[in-house]
């Protein structure tokens, strides 16, 4: 074993191994006959292909290189395909139109709307005359866009309104028998984690909906999931106990099947995301969320009853049943994400398709410690750590390992401790990592969902600072080296963070929120109202790290695609100048054809090795791997060194 410095240890995970290797799974769904699923694909610049899967030597593509399957609604899409009947139909994304192709791999491709670039579609299910049934978003240049859902004739391309009023819909499920839908609805400014409305009704097969009612919601209750058991009754996912639980209803009532401090809902980001599945009609397969971590679990309706079915310390995303069969996506602390079948008869579970073969052993995977510490409000914040790992290095005794403190997106987000290439990627290289879910995230109920209204910007601040002192208190990590790095809101975290604490000495914002007030003049439809709730209107600008830039005196390296309609290049572009002229370390690079998170392997890899580079001469860590230039595509400001 040899002796290095923390920071400096020769790692197995490349920028390029994580950038351009592996594929990523999404959106299961079964035909009685098949099972699909999307395949996103870093080396074809994130292009994300329907795939069909009938056994395991018998599994390709439906679409081709000329299609991307990805539907735009809402700016994060999801729900961009449906099949039924050997048909699928699917949402390209250069033209969000919706396109039929039989389940057979070289089928031709038909396109069934035209929309001109106005129209956009998701959430599609298929009807029981082969139809479609789908959310709809309409495009006007001098006006916000509108929401409804409609009926598609599949034949002819033909649309009808089924229902319109509200400002956004998602989630239309038709019954067994094509007779009834169910779907949800909300309002500005409610985002669906806060409040929305479940309806039911009558679907004619002429494309009318009728006899509608609401069965359940209102602006204090998230309602997420409905699914049909049978024609009479249907179950929902609702945090009206303040935890996402699960509910039925049928002509007498709504009842409470669940009445857990656990979560078996989620916030809905993107269309079409999936917890539970239906075995038969009082039985489901549910994911639920508690504090230790994620579990797989029988829900009897009737009953009541919760059965223990897997506890793997991993995650379970869009179950589906086949056949004799689940099929869903599994994530582990330890492996890569795989397509896993689990036969109902005896849960043996096998998985069918894989990202790939595991590129580093076990031994060096530094696996997630969930742990729990208290802010300076003395509330309970959760996160998971994961120490330096590295089999063939250890550091000097009297030295601690830098720290790279981690800010999820959302915010109504949460970090799972799947295994994830960014942690490996710094902790083989002998970095502590802290990965925190901060008060907003999701999975610990809605009060402590509900402790960043009001208070963005703060609370996730002060929880990320607190994650710190707790590591420096049980002599874990160096306080004199701590970065931080976000996402969009996560980025927006990271530079309030810089900007009003002195614990963070560097960081690295992607498509991070810099001007608040701008992203609520700029952003799209969904999130245009979402500041409400986050910062009172007379604290916008007070807030905007742009506006705080005095204040900050760490170097900070930003990261952002051209094509972002969700968070403006600008603002990244304003905060590197305005760094710039301080006199701060800072470098920008911007990505051309990328979106909201980036997708092409190439972009991936440079971002993640020139902030890692970044870092490493922030803090004056020297190593072989760190004397490459991989700063020639950015702007680069007082920083010689670069």
């Amino acid at each position: 074993m040899e002796t290095r410095p923390y920071g400096t240890w020769s790692s197995p995970i490349s920028a390029e191994l994580v950038a351009s290797a592996f594929v990523s799974f999404g959106e299961l769904a079964s035909d009685g006959n098949a099972l699909y699923f999307l395949e996103s694909r870093p080396s074809e610049k994130g292009r994300t292909a329907l795939m069909i899967w009938r056994s395991p030597d018998d599994c390709g593509e439906l679409t081709s290189e000329l299609y991307d399957v990805r539907s735009m609604v809402h700016e994060y899409g999801g729900g961009a395909y449906a099949v039924a009947n050997g048909e699928a139909y699917f949402v390209n994304k250069s033209d969000q139109d919706i396109y039929q192709v039989s389940g057979i791999p070289e089928s031709r491709i038909e396109r069934i709307t035209n929309s001109g670039q106005n129209e956009r579609f998701a959430d599609l299910v298929v009807d029981a005359n082969g139809n479609l049934v789908c959310v709809r978003e309409l495009h006007h240049e001098k006006s916000e866009p509108k929401n409804d859902l409609v009926h598609i004739n599949s034949n002819t391309g033909e649309i009808s309104v089924l229902h319109h009023g509200h400002d956004f819909y998602a989630s239309p499920r038709i019954s067994p028998d094509g007779n009834q839908i169910v779907f949800l609805a909300w309002d500005h400014p409610n985002m669906p984690w806060d409040g929305t409305q479940l309806y039911v009704g009558s679907l004619k097969g002429s494309g009318r909906l009728v006899d509608v009612t609401i069965v359940a919601g209102g602006t204090e209750e998230s309602i997420v999931q409905p699914i049909w058991l049978n024609n009479e009754r249907f179950a929902y996912v609702s945090d009206s106990s303040g935890y996402w639980n699960i509910y039925t209803h049928e002509q007498s009532g709504s009842y409470a099947v669940t009445n857990e401090s656990a979560e078996y809902g989620f916030p809905l980001w993107s269309f079409g995301m999936r917890s539970l599945v239906a075995l038969n009609d009082h039985v489901l397969l549910a994911a639920k969320n508690t504090e230790e971590g994620q579990e797989l679990v029988y829900v009897d309706c009737v009953t009541q009853l919760v059965t223990p079915c897997i506890n793997s310390g991993g995650s379970f995303t869009s179950p589906t049943k086949h056949k004799d069969s689940v099929f869903f996506i599994c994530g582990l602390p330890d492996d890569l994400s795989s397509l896993v079948r689990m036969s109902l008869k005896d849960q043996v579970l096998e998985s069918i398709r894989t990202q790939g073969e595991l590129p580093v052993a076990r031994k060096c995977i530094s696996i997630g410690r969930a742990i729990k510490y208290d802010n300076s409000k003395g509330e309970t914040v959760h996160a998971n750590y994961y120490p330096p790992t590295n089999p063939d290095m250890r550091a000097p005794s009297n030295e601690r390992p830098p720290l790279l403190v981690l800010s999820h997106g959302g915010p109504t987000s949460k970090s799972s401790a799947n295994f994830s290439f960014l942690v490996q990627f710094f902790a083989t290289r002998g970095w502590a990592v802290l990965d925190v879910n901060y008060g907003g995230s999701t999975g610990y109920g809605r009060e402590y969902r509900n402790r960043l209204r009001g208070q963005w910007g703060i609370v996730d601040v002060m929880d990320c600072v607190a994650g710190v002192r707790f590591l420096v208190s049980k002599d874990l990590v160096d306080p004199t080296r701590v970065a931080i790095r976000g996402g969009s809101a996560g980025g927006f975290t990271t530079l309030r963070a810089l900007t009003t604490t002195n614990t963070f000495k560097a960081g690295a914002s992607y498509y991070g929120v810099a001007d608040v007030r701008a992203l609520v003049n700029d952003t799209h439809k969904f999130e245009s109202r979402y500041i409400d709730n986050l910062i009172p209107a007379d604290e916008i600008d007070s807030r905007s790290p742009i506006h705080d830039a005095d204040h900050l005196s760490s170097p900070v390296v930003f990261y952002q695609g051209t094509e972002d309609a969700i968070v403006p290049p600008n603002q990244s572009k304003e905060m590197f100048d305005s760094l710039s002229r301080k006199g701060i370390t800072t470098a920008l690079f911007m990505f051309e054809g990328e979106g909201h998170g980036f997708r092409m392997s190439e972009n991936i890899c440079l971002a993640l090795q020139s902030e890692y580079v970044f870092f490493a001469r922030v803090f004056g860590i020297e190593s072989e791997e760190l004397r490459s230039n991989c700063f020639e595509a950015a702007e680069v400001a007082n920083a010689p060194w670069l």
